[in-house]
């Protein structure tokens, strides 16, 4: 019974970072595909059911996307006006660090999200 209740707790040990919420308000930081051109704002994260709304305001402007993942990866689909985009995030020292680019697009930009 003791073995049953090990494995148990283990199993739950090793799922647990599945659940993990990474839901919260960041300060963002990035550079635009050209390599040259700085932007800051923010961005915020909020569980809604299994994905993540995101939301990011810089420079007045506001984009809105959709992410998947947990609270070490995220990939992120967003509408940038009308011009759509991806992203992929990984968190890293306790702040997320992300590449993204906009469709057809064949340079990429960076971003870093921190609390």
């Amino acid at each position: 019974m003791k073995a049953l209740i090990v494995a148990a707790l283990i199993g739950l040990a090793l799922v647990a970072p599945a659940w993990a919420d990474p839901s919260g308000s960041y300060k963002v930081a990035g550079t635009n595909p050209d390599g040259t051109t700085k932007y800051a704002g923010d961005v915020t994260l909020t569980k809604t059911g299994d994905t993540f709304k995101v939301v990011w305001t810089i420079a007045g402007n506001t984009v809105t996307g959709t992410a998947v993942g947990n609270d070490d990866i995220l990939s992120i689909g967003y509408a940038s006006g009308t011009q759509p985009g991806v992203g992929l995030f990984v968190k890293k020292d306790g702040k997320w660090e992300g590449i993204w680019s906009y469709l057809g697009q064949e340079t990429m930009g960076v971003e870093d999200w921190s609390q």
